[in-house]
């Protein structure tokens, strides 16, 4: 098997295997990201685009979840992978359950609507949850990694990954890994994306 990998700067490798970007240094990309907002929140552009989305889509719904995929500090990819949910490839994400409890964010439910964030904090898409579900991390299947759509698709390549992923957060966090922690599975259909900024 043949890895394609380039060198971004000191910090970063490209996986044209994969199609995303590993962080080789993480001490100093956090470093530099310290002072970037996490996740996001609403701004007068957000509001914008949910009532143009809610006249569009006939959306009688009050309110909206605003946030980007991922953490900066931990992964320096999310317009790459939010590019995947505007085309329909990425229809999932996953989060470690005490995420939403040490972060304090609201934890979404079925029938929610999430307006994701490109890393600017610019509205990119909205989507609207159809399953939300919690289990350990051993026991996400085959079946949910696909539908995260994100590398090869595989199983193994969600574990990995994510144990990449969740094991940074859980260092800042001063909380060990292990294979039964709980996670967070989201399942999503695109509802629409912001027409300012197509892809």
């Amino acid at each position: 098997m043949t890895y394609v990998l380039i060198r971004l700067g000191q910090d970063y490798t490209f996986d044209l295997r994969y199609e995303f970007c590993r962080i080789r240094n993480h001490s100093k990309v956090n470093q530099r990201l310290e002072d970037r907002p996490m996740i996001g929140e609403k701004t007068p552009e957000s509001d914008a685009f949910w009532k143009l989305v809610c006249e569009e889509k006939s959306i009688t719904a009050p309110d909206y979840h605003c946030l980007t995929f991922g953490d900066p500090k931990y992964q320096d990819y999310s317009d790459h992978i939010t590019e995947l949910a505007i085309k329909g490839v990425k229809r999932a994400t996953a989060h470690l359950a005490i995420d939403f409890e040490l972060n304090n964010v609201s934890r979404r439910k079925k029938g929610d609507y999430w307006m994701i964030l490109w890393e600017d904090l610019s509205p990119a898409v909205v989507v609207e949850l159809v399953n939300v579900e919690e289990c350990k991390f051993e026991d996400v299947s085959a079946e949910f990694a696909s539908r995260e759509g994100e590398g090869d698709g595989s199983l193994e390549f969600w574990k990995n990954t994510h144990e990449d992923y969740f094991k940074l957060q859980l260092t800042d966090w001063g909380h060990e890994w292990s294979d039964q922690l709980k996670v967070v599975l989201e399942s999503f259909d695109v509802v629409m994306a912001n027409p300012s900024r197509p892809v």
